[in-house]
């Protein structure tokens, strides 16, 4: 590559404009700026709905827990009154029992003095 005397000379490329920022980053940078806002924002939000949630967990077990309680009272008392039921037949079914035998021998001298009026009429 050897020049030929009257051959052109290619033109000197041109000079590097001086450094500078870029306009275009501008855009980008805002782009990012909204994300890391609206990231701010979702992450708030999420915290109350957290905090929310946890409010409504402990009144279910605050609302649970005093129904489970009044449940147990319920249940105490009801027994109770089962047992004071039994207690009541059994003492219904011995009155019951010495009634049947009172009313055996009230039977029985009807029966003798039907005998004995009938023998008195004959």
């Amino acid at each position: 590559m050897v020049q030929a005397p009257g051959q052109a000379v290619a033109p000197k490329p041109p000079t590097p404009k001086d450094y500078s920022k870029s306009a275009g980053a501008g855009g980008v940078l805002q782009l990012l700026q909204k994300i890391i806002t609206d990231a701010d924002s979702e992450e708030k939000e999420l915290e109350i709905d957290e905090q929310h949630s946890q409010e409504l967990y402990a009144k279910f077990v605050r609302v649970t827990t005093d129904t489970i309680e009044a449940d147990r009272a319920a249940l105490a008392e009801k027994t109770g009154l089962v047992a004071e039921g039994a207690g009541a037949k059994s003492e219904t079914e011995g009155a019951q029992l010495s009634n049947d035998e009172n009313l055996g021998n009230l039977n029985d001298l009807l029966k003798a003095q039907h005998l004995d009026c009938a023998w008195l009429l004959k």
